[in-house]
């Protein structure tokens, strides 16, 4: 996708992002998934799953794409109360924290009761 200008802005980010897995040697990448509070996808999830579509084509073959509920993450981050524009971007790099020690938590779960019982049931 391009655009006047040169390469789109998401271009140049799949390229960032697919170029960062490859020098860290990662297997995948996590994209949260902004549910509503109450379970129900919200308009940004779609925006998130269009996102990751294009991320799966201009990966390279075996990068794996996860998406992942983000819910409440910003705010168990945040903690309680108003936060400065100074403390809320911090609280999104501590979400992000959240986020992935949430998936590496479900991954040992998960490769332990493989180990355990020689197979995953879900």
């Amino acid at each position: 996708m391009r655009t006047a200008g040169g390469p789109s802005r998401f271009a140049t980010q799949a390229a960032a992002i697919c170029s960062l897995a490859a020098e860290l040697d990662a297997g995948g990448v996590v994209l949260g998934m902004p549910y509503l509070a109450d379970g129900r996808r919200s308009r940004e999830c779609e925006l998130v799953e269009a996102a990751a579509e294009r991320l799966r084509e201009a990966a390279p073959t075996g990068l794996r794409l996860l998406l992942w509920d983000e819910t409440w993450t910003t705010r168990l981050a945040l903690g309680p109360g108003r936060h400065s524009a100074r403390r809320q971007h911090w609280g999104h790099a501590a979400a992000a924290c959240l986020l992935l020690q949430d998936v590496l938590g479900a991954a040992e779960v998960l490769a332990y009761a493989e180990r355990r019982n020689g197979r995953v049931e879900c």
